[in-house]
């Protein structure tokens, strides 16, 4: 029971990683606000479960590009649950924009929720864990962050540009005894890319994820990058400031 009684709030937690951190984290013992995008029923769905196993989880929806909502969901998560001790943001959304194809609203849409969401997040909870003098922060980028990829232009960017702000947002809360990190996942077995795990349409893009991926794992489990988000928010990875994990079968370490 590593975080028990801790107060958590996990945005893009109605499913894939997200959903399994919520699922961790309160069998160690954490209050978890689970939110959705758009649908409460999605993080319904992940609290019941999570309440069918004996831990404590209540259900939230907040559409992250919205600086508005963002204040509404930490005030209601502060008065029905408790100050937030852990902001794990890992809402995000994964499509192509091509050269030449991406119209505005899809370069938006991915920047405004991927990194406006992220750093709105912090901005509302941060200065709150720093006045009192402790809390744990991580941030999701991606391994489309570090390795060009084509077709991926403008989620790799929002990605790579979480990844340094939260070096940058170390800089200003470690100080205040904050502990703000990062994963950056590679293939991850998700819902977001079942298509591409399951239909024959994707067999060649199957056959280079695998080539690419070292361990010969395709694809990770989402319980093993949630592992990593409890590892992270615990008191063994107190020294660790600003430090991006990446866990992509050491697809970019290279051939």
């Amino acid at each position: 029971m590593q975080l028990k009684d801790k107060v958590v709030l996990v945005t893009g937690g109605s499913s894939g990683i997200g959903a399994e951190i919520c699922a961790l984290f309160a069998s160690e013992g954490a209050k978890v606000g689970v939110v959705a995008s758009k649908n409460k029923d999605k993080a319904q769905n992940i609290v019941n479960l999570i309440k069918a196993d004996g831990g404590f989880a209540e259900p939230y929806v907040c559409n992250v590009s919205e600086v508005n909502e963002i204040d509404k969901l930490v005030t209601s998560v502060t008065l029905n649950i408790g100050s937030i001790d852990i902001l794990i943001n890992c809402a995000g959304v994964f499509f192509p924009t091509k050269l030449g194809d991406t119209v505005e609203k899809d370069y938006d849409e991915i920047v405004d929720t991927c990194l406006k969401g992220t750093f709105f997040m912090c901005n509302t909870v941060g200065p709150v864990m720093a006045k009192r003098g402790s809390g744990k922060i991580v941030n999701f980028g991606s391994a489309a962050g570090i390795q060009g990829r084509s077709s991926y232009i403008v989620y790799g960017a929002a990605k790579a540009a979480i990844m340094q702000m939260t070096r940058s947002l170390a800089c200003e809360l470690a100080p205040n005894g904050v502990n703000v990190n990062c994963i950056s996942p590679g293939n991850t077995a998700t819902p977001m890319n079942e298509n591409v795990r399951t239909e024959e349409s994707y067999a060649n893009t199957r056959e280079i994820i695998t080539e690419r991926a070292l361990s010969g794992r395709p694809f990770s489990d989402p319980k093993e990058i949630a592992a990593m988000a409890l590892f992270l928010v615990s008191d063994a990875a107190k020294p660790m400031h600003g430090e991006t994990v990446v866990m992509d079968e050491g697809a970019n370490i290279g051939f």
